[in-house]
């Protein structure tokens, strides 16, 4: 709950700061697809079952803020969506990842069409875990609790813009979202940990 309030607090921060100098500000939408992996979602502790994992394909919306600076720096926000689906024996489940980061970005002006940027970021990550198991768990008197945890990243970006408006995008790196949950009844306690690695997100992008 504790790194809740931090990022919330950042947020309102960065936010409020945008305000202040978006009069003056280009402001960058962008959104796409992305593609992420799962390492191993296991569980440990007093439950330990065998768990196959696999993932599917996501997506990401990025507003960014050129900020009116002697360097091209950037602030802004992301949100988006990645899921999982395991299996433990004959029980299916998944686990939907919903980064919420801020973002903060240089930008390398060598071309008047393509914008090259780094960017970093950092956040929290909801993760929402519907399915079999966690039915099985909350009949059976256990306690799940809200699973989430701590996502950062930096990658590289590259968009081309097709004219003063609209172009397309990709940013490639590594992105780690370590989602885990509490498990716990009165006889075991166990711990479900799902660590989702965001390696690209590629889409349109427009300024505003």
């Amino acid at each position: 709950m504790e790194k809740r309030k931090i990022f919330a607090l950042a947020a309102c921060l960065t936010v409020s700061a945008v305000c202040v100098t978006g009069v003056f500000a280009q402001v960058t939408v962008s959104g796409g697809f992305a593609l992420s992996s799962v390492k191993e979602i296991k569980m440990s502790g007093d439950y330990d079952p065998d768990i196959e994992a696999d993932v599917g394909l996501g997506g990401n919306l990025f507003v960014d803020y050129l900020l009116p600076l002697s360097i091209p720096l950037s602030l802004g926000f992301e949100a988006g969506v990645d899921g999982a689906s395991f299996e433990s024996g004959t029980l299916k489940d998944t686990i939907t990842a919903i980064p919420l980061l801020l973002r903060a970005a240089y930008h390398f002006d060598l071309l008047p069409k393509l914008d090259l940027y780094v960017v970093g970021k950092i956040g929290y990550v909801i993760g929402i875990w519907t399915g079999e198991n966690r039915d099985y768990f909350e009949k059976n008197n256990t306690t799940v609790d809200a699973v989430g945890g701590v996502g950062f990243g930096i990658d590289v970006g590259a968009a081309y813009y097709f004219n003063s408006k609209f172009g397309l995008f990709a940013e490639a790196g590594f992105d780690d979202y370590a989602l885990e949950t509490k498990i716990k009844n009165d006889s075991f306690s166990a711990t479900l940990k799902a660590p989702f690695n965001r390696f690209l997100t590629f889409g349109v992008s427009g300024k505003f």
